[in-house]
């Protein structure tokens, strides 16, 4: 959202006008709307029936988590499985044709019209599926477009990272989604056996409004970490456990050569929050509440970020938003990013084929001064699969057989189809039977239908030595895991609140960039709180109050 867009703005252009005159929800406070918050054990009556699917167990173990809201670690895969079976004994579709909108992260594959993989997982699902993919750097601005215009797809996906930014989704939601409570609740879930595998925690958070608003996409502990060409890396002998910023920083000079076209970073200031001790959004401390923007640690963070731009340590094309960090880690221009693990695997899959060295490490967590490291966590799901409002009955419950479908497990012939498409034409099995794509693969495959299903929580990768090296960094990371006050409490932001973050940050992009000065924080600081900040503070304060933790 552009800082111009005000709320009344967002709402006239959704057709929401109507709705932003009505009286806020009960519980919120004026220039809160919209704002609510529950505890996980009041959202469990609307979640669908667990029932586990009896398929491929992991060979690597994962982690327990002991934090409420919190996942876990589930394991990994080292080997895959010479023969998938099916999941599903009958066709998941009935001959309908939908539109579905979803990120991505890497170059577009051709249209449904010039795809064969697009045709072969459509036919085999019964029904046809179209994708209006958009560049996922810039996503949020491709779905409150949409949202805006309310020309919305039949299926709509949506990170939640995208969403905190949403000024007014909560009431958005209601809108332009369909409420799936009727069809997914408790025992109802049972008529889509592989949704109903997917963990209670991930449906506890598909929450809005006190109904069940989409499909979960379950999500691994951590949002990121600090990823590297390890290849290149063990090549030129350059340091693969800085243990402290400094080092990091020295590290960046080492490897940063413009003329080879070569440079460290890629944009890591999310990587450095934790690095400085920055907490994930809310410090309690001394019975107040304390945001990440009024720490010291922050502005100490500002300060080191800004270093390595000065210093063109970080890749120019950078400086711009919705520059592609994937494609320049892959042509080896940044040897280090920030990124989820999802990108780990896509990178292996898009780069291995043509370029059998690439390979993809992840540092262990340090903290800026070598004491002991901090890392935030994801809540338990980390994207929602929504459906348009207002379509029938039976179009809904035909959609929702088809996330089914694109729910299926690793190890199910529906996920190899969804994953790699057609065996012998879209990837063949390399010696130690792992699935590689090949160039008409590379070219057509693209990770769109897993976005509609979700999957359980394992490290699902055809590369042992990398789901190895990530089950490992998980484990060993998981005891950094820094709580918040709000854990296992589902939070609706105020909708001023949320619509704040985007010019907030931007804000603190330009003194990173060089375009102010450190000092400029604190007045940063400072407009957040006048302008919604401190309302949402009290709106904060009274969840903790209401949940006992304060």
């Amino acid at each position: 959202m552009t800082p111009s867009m005000t709320r009344r703005g967002f709402l006239g252009l959704a057709g929401l006008t109507t709705l932003a005159a009505c009286s806020a929800p009960t519980g919120t406070r004026p220039g809160t709307s919209g704002a609510t918050a529950a505890a996980a054990d009041k959202l469990s009556k609307l979640a669908p029936a667990y029932v586990e699917f009896a398929g491929v167990k992991p060979d690597l173990a994962g982690t327990v988590s002991n934090l409420p809201g919190v996942p876990g670690i589930a394991g990994g895969f080292t080997t895959y499985p010479a023969s998938p079976a099916a999941a599903l004994t009958q066709k998941a579709g009935k001959g309908g044709s939908y539109k579905a909108m979803t990120p991505l992260w890497g170059p577009p594959p051709p249209g449904l019209a010039s795809n064969s993989y697009f045709q072969a997982v459509n036919a085999d699902i019964g029904a046809t599926l179209e994708f209006q993919i958009a560049d996922g750097n810039t996503y949020a601005d491709k779905a409150i477009a949409r949202l805006a215009s309310g020309d919305l797809p039949d299926i709509f996906a949506l990170p939640n990272w995208e969403i905190d930014k949403m000024a007014d989704f909560n009431t958005a939601v209601d809108k332009a989604f369909e409420d799936l409570t009727p069809y997914l609740q408790g025992d109802k879930v049972k008529a889509y056996p592989l949704l109903a595998n997917l963990p209670t925690a991930s449906w506890e958070w598909s929450v809005w409004n006190g109904k069940l608003m989409a499909v979960p996409y379950p999500t691994e502990p951590f949002p990121y970490g600090l990823l590297y060409r390890k290849d290149l890396f063990e090549k030129n002998g350059w340091n693969q456990n800085p243990k402290t910023a400094d080092e990091l920083y020295q590290l960046g000079k080492t490897i940063t050569d413009p003329k080879a076209k070569r440079w460290a970073f890629g944009d890591i200031h999310e990587m450095a929050w934790p690095i400085f001790g920055v907490p994930q959004e809310w410090r309690y401390e001394g019975g107040k509440l304390v945001n990440k923007y009024e720490t010291p640690e922050f502005e100490e963070m500002l300060a080191w970020m800004r270093k390595l731009f000065a210093e063109g340590l970080i890749h120019p094309n950078l400086a711009s938003r919705g520059a592609n960090e994937k494609d320049l880690i892959g042509a080896g221009q940044i040897t280090i990013y920030r990124d989820g693990f999802g990108a780990w695997k896509e990178l292996l899959q898009q780069h291995t084929g043509k370029n059998p060295d690439f390979a993809l490490g992840v540092f262990p967590l340090f903290a800026h001064d070598g004491g002991t490291p901090i890392m935030y966590h994801n809540n338990a799901a980390g994207m929602f699969t929504f459906i348009k409002k207002g379509l029938p009955k039976e179009k809904v419950e035909e959609i929702l057989s088809i996330f089914n479908w694109c729910a299926a497990p690793y190890g199910t012939k529906e996920y190899e189809l969804s994953n790699f498409g057609i065996k012998g034409k879209h990837f063949t099995l390399d010696a130690k039977g792992i699935p590689q794509n090949t160039d008409l693969g590379r070219k057509e495959v693209a990770y769109t239908y897993g976005f509609l299903g979700g999957r359980p929580l394992y490290v699902d990768w055809p590369f042992p030595e990398a789901a190895k090296a990530n089950i490992e960094w998980q484990n060993a990371s998981f005891q950094y895991i820094q709580k918040t006050p709000f854990d296992g409490i589902r939070i609706q932001r105020p909708a001023k609140y949320a619509g704040l973050q985007v010019p907030t940050e931007d804000k603190y992009t330009d003194i990173m960039r060089g375009r102010r000065p450190v000092s400029d924080a604190k007045q940063i600081a400072a407009e957040w709180r006048r302008d919604g900040g401190d309302e949402a503070r009290e709106f904060y304060m009274k969840v903790l109050r209401d949940n006992g933790r304060a």
